[in-house]
């Protein structure tokens, strides 16, 4: 059920309904239009006809059973220290008025009534997750039937061979839209997957990187929206920086440009690899055998692109990073930045469409630019912060684990899935419908790294790059060996081989 599609029936006059949506981020050898859909089949002298879409059918197709009142519990993470990750989609204590949490509630109802179970949620916080996790494994506590870590915790726990097979697993068919096909395709490894995302939780839509957008400043400044260039497959590196390099301001005309001043794109660390995945690179790619695989050095194309990310992010003159600001609180610097009209772009993550939803000014969304036009899709990268579904080995039956994640990711598909989109992000917050069909780009063009789950050193290389402003071909070449020492550990650690 896409998005668009959703609410063509109720919002009339959607801007760039033909912008469509890539079905990945990667390239393939099928022919495409500029937007990376499949071009439709034409009959010379016919009058075109849009096919009948056929209605989504959210039946997981599970057999009829009754768990005679069995308790499920899940394992989530309550953060304490950063508490708008806290997991929120898995577990509600009752109807509130509050759309998502009744969403929640409703779904876990559903099935706990249908297949007559109960649900428990603990939530250590987040800090302590990895480790009560692998002590409840190691103590053979079979109590966690689902473990939903951010994704550098699911990687320890990997690490540790305390996670199960998801391929394997009885019930579950990770073949469904209710699980997303580019985490499957992106966090396997060797054919084999032990974290996956999907509708069951809506963490992983808030860590997706966009492109928020000022519209009170692209007026003032006289600016084309960046929908526009999307429309016509020109919203690029470039083109972002060309409308950047119109847009700062030296307010207080002391001949520097600072956090007292407006400055066009407002950015953070973080973006020194997420740029290079939005351009089209993992941070650790996969060879032919599904094996992760660094292939970032020797690369002339790639050390192009970081040095002009570098120059862009280091010149102060249209870019201010927030992390330079430790004393100014960080994102909240640039959160007040943004809402007080003194940045034009800030290219961070989707749940800053919720904590900016005060702000008085109109805002939009739209993709992260392409790199240029000979990249056919937009990749969106997704933070580690967000929640994976897991099955820890300590479970009795993994096929009940299997059973209940298939069952509410099902029913998430069915009721959380449009709760998030079309009420909570698209009617609530988002403030024109250009941005409404931009979030199908946003959402169905995204990149998950096993770098994020592994740390295997690759990002280490390319910020330092990217911030310090070091050599990429002799950064990479420094790093290879430890980088390729940690992946073969890692296989060895997984697969036995190496």
């Amino acid at each position: 059920m896409k998005l668009k599609r959703v609410l063509a029936l109720i919002l009339a006059g959607l801007l760039l309904s033909a912008a469509g949506c890539g079905e990945s981020a990667e390239n393939t050898d099928s022919p495409q239009t500029d937007d990376g859909a499949q071009p439709a089949s034409e009959t010379p002298g016919s009058e075109e006809t849009v096919p009948e879409e056929t209605e989504e059918s959210f039946d997981p197709g599970l057999p009829a059973k009754d768990f005679g009142g069995r308790t499920f519990t899940f394992m989530t993470k309550n953060s304490a220290t950063w508490s708008d990750w806290k997991e929120s989609s898995v577990w509600s204590e009752g109807m509130s008025g509050e759309v998502l949490n009744d969403a929640v509630f409703e779904r876990n109802n559903y099935v706990a009534e249908t297949y007559n179970v109960e649900f428990v949620e603990y939530g250590p916080d987040s800090g302590k997750l990895s480790s009560e996790a692998a002590n409840a494994v190691t103590a053979g506590d079979a109590t966690y039937d689902v473990i939903m870590p951010p994704l550098n915790v699911a990687g320890e726990l990997l690490k540790k061979g305390y996670l199960v097979d998801l391929t394997q697993v009885d019930n579950l068919n990770l073949s469904q839209k209710w699980w997303d096909e580019r985490s499957i395709a992106d966090l396997s490894i060797a054919h084999k997957l032990y974290m996956v995302s999907g509708d069951i939780s809506t963490l992983n839509n808030d860590a997706t990187w966009c492109t928020m957008i000022n519209l009170q400043l692209i007026s003032d400044y006289d600016l084309k929206k960046p929908y526009e260039y999307v429309a016509n497959d020109e919203w690029t590196f470039d083109t972002y920086k060309q409308l950047c390099s119109t847009a700062s301001r030296d307010l207080d005309g002391d001949g520097d440009f600072d956090s007292d001043d407006a400055i066009a794109n407002l950015t953070q660390n973080e973006n020194a690899t997420a740029m290079l995945v939005t351009f089209g690179y993992h941070l650790i790619d996969k060879d032919e055998n599904d094996m992760p695989i660094f292939t970032l050095d020797g690369d002339e194309r790639v050390d192009a692109i970081l040095r002009n990310v570098s120059e862009f992010m280091n010149d102060k003159t249209v870019s201010l990073n927030y992390h330079q600001y430790g004393s100014l609180g960080y994102h909240l610097l640039t959160t007040k930045m943004f809402e007080e009209n003194r940045g034009l772009f800030w290219i961070t993550n989707l749940q800053m469409v919720i904590r900016l939803r005060e702000m008085e000014t109109d805002f939009g969304i739209a993709p992260c630019p392409k790199y240029d036009e000979s990249q056919q899709n937009y990749r969106n990268v997704v933070w580690f912060v967000g929640s994976y579904a897991t099955i820890p080995v300590s479970v009795a039956d993994p096929g009940e684990s299997g059973f209940i994640l298939e069952a509410l990711a099902a029913k998430s598909r069915e009721i959380l899935r449009p709760a998030y989109y079309e009420v909570a992000l698209s009617l609530k917050y988002l403030r024109d419908e250009e941005s409404i069909t931009m979030l199908d780009l946003v959402i169905d063009n995204r990149s998950y790294e096993l770098e994020h789950a592994f740390s295997f050193g690759a990002s280490g290389a390319v910020e330092n790059i990217v911030l310090n402003g070091t050599d990429p071909a002799s950064t990479f070449a420094k790093q290879k060996k430890v980088i390729q020492k940690m992946i073969d550990k890692a296989v060895k650690d997984l697969t036995g081989e190496g």
